[in-house]
C-alpha cells in the first residue's frame, strides 16, 4: 500500500496502537496487498474498483459484529 508519509500497514499498525478496538478497512488496487493489510490488524480489505455499495456493506457487516 503507497502513501505519500507512511504505508497502509504502518498506518493499520498506528490507528490500533492508539484505538485497539478500530475497525480499519484497508483499500487498495493490488490484491496481493489484502494479506499485508491483514497481518497488520485490518479488519477488512477492498479491492478497487468498488461501488459504493460494496462499500456500504461491508461497513456495515463489521458494524453488526462489534
Amino acid at each position: 500500500m503507497m502513501m505519500p508519509l507512511m504505508d497502509g500497514q504502518t498506518t493499520i499498525r498506528a490507528l490500533k496502537r492508539i484505538n485497539s478496538d478500530v475497525k480499519v478497512i484497508a483499500v487498495s488496487g493490488l490484491s496481493s496487498n489484502k494479506e499485508l493489510a491483514l497481518k497488520a490488524g485490518a479488519k477488512s480489505f477492498l479491492q478497487k474498483p468498488y461501488t459504493s455499495q460494496d462499500l456500504v456493506c461491508l461497513i456495515d457487516e463489521l458494524c453488526k459484529t462489534s
